[in-house]
């Protein structure tokens, strides 16, 4: 996300308690608009500097996307900016009628509209929207030549943000485009990203190769007891991501594994993860290769051998079988591995 050219345009603070602790909220009587160079600056840092990739979210909703609170309402003030007060509340109420969890904090919920923000290259007006829960203490003093005083307050850094969103104001048809905080736990995930903003994943190129090297990874660790299994499957996956633009999952499943029974145990894998993700694959996608070249790091390079032994390699894909021998001690009634090595 590129912020050279952005510059806020109007702010407004409210609060919002705990709906199931009767907190109530509180709504603001005002909108700033007038910002110097310095301030607008030193809060477009704090607040848009955690946003560290461009993983975009949509608007979503279960029968229309017009019924998506969050979405309207930032539609709204796109189309109509000098509503901005009345939307932001209407924004503000809906978040608290959500705040039904007994351990969700109280907080101040900022909403801000930007202009000149760059993401995704393309340049447009924005909206953030951030619940800040949690406060840094930090010292003042002050000197008037003669004596000098100290005193505390109370501020937002960036590290105290873990809830936030920018809305960006382009592909309103398909739900938008959004930028998510990625701080959250599995609770406050699904109380912010599912019931309060109603979001999920665009599924782009890159989300749906993230999506199957997390099912490679799956499908490998069913082969903890198979070193050589386990090697042969990465270093075929390693090179068709490597050497293929586009993936089909059957023609993968081909090239990558020459057993039918174990093509068809893969499959299983990709539509249980399908379920459980609530994602659905194409019959083809263009690769991504930054999420492609994310395989090595994830596949765990360890072997478990019985309860307390556990053998760790550090070039997987490059093992000779010939190195390794697997076998039973009748004699002793137990398994063993032999392994060669050069010094």
């Amino acid at each position: 996300m590129e912020l050279t050219y952005a510059k806020l345009k109007q702010l407004a603070v409210h609060f919002v308690g705990n709906k199931a602790q009767e907190e109530g909220y509180e709504v603001s009587q005002n909108v700033l608009t007038e910002f110097s160079e310095e301030l607008s600056q030193t809060l477009l840092s704090i607040f848009l500097d955690s946003f560290t990739k461009e993983e975009f979210f949509q608007f979503v909703h279960e029968s229309d996307l017009n019924l998506n609170e969050v979405f309207t309402y930032s539609q709204n003030i796109f189309a109509d900016d000098t509503h901005f007060l009345a939307d932001s509340e209407s924004i503000l109420k809906h978040l608290y009628s959500e705040s039904t969890h007994p351990n969700i904090k109280s907080g101040d919920l900022w909403i801000f509209e930007i202009e000149g923000i760059v993401a995704d290259g393309e340049m447009c007006n924005a909206l953030g929207i951030f619940k800040v829960e949690n406060k840094e203490i930090y010292v003042k003093n002050n000197f008037d030549g003669q004596k000098f005083a100290v005193s505390y307050d109370k501020g937002i850094t960036g590290t105290d943000l873990d809830k936030g969103c920018i809305i960006l104001n382009t592909s309103a048809e398909t739900g938008g485009k959004v930028l998510v905080l990625s701080r959250l736990s599995k609770n406050d995930s699904i109380y912010w990203k599912d019931r309060f903003l109603g979001v999920e994943k665009i599924a782009d190129d890159s989300f749906l190769t993230e999506n199957f090297v997390n099912i490679c990874t799956d499908y490998i660790k069913q082969k903890e007891e198979s070193l050589m299994e386990k090697s042969h499957f990465v270093k075929a996956t390693s090179e068709y991501l490597q050497e293929e633009e586009n993936l089909s999952i059957d023609t993968f499943a081909e090239k990558t594994l020459a057993d039918p029974r174990q093509q068809a145990e893969f499959k299983t894998v990709v539509e249980n993860y399908e379920q459980e993700h609530n994602i659905r694959f194409p019959e083809e996608f263009e690769l991504d290769e930054e999420q492609a070249e994310k395989l090595s790091k994830k596949v765990r390079k360890t072997l478990k051998l019985g309860k307390n032994i556990t053998l760790t390699v550090k070039d997987l894909e490059n093992l000779d079988e010939n190195d390794f021998v697997q076998g039973f001690d009748n004699d002793r009634g137990r398994n063993f591995m032999i392994v060669y090595y050069d010094e």
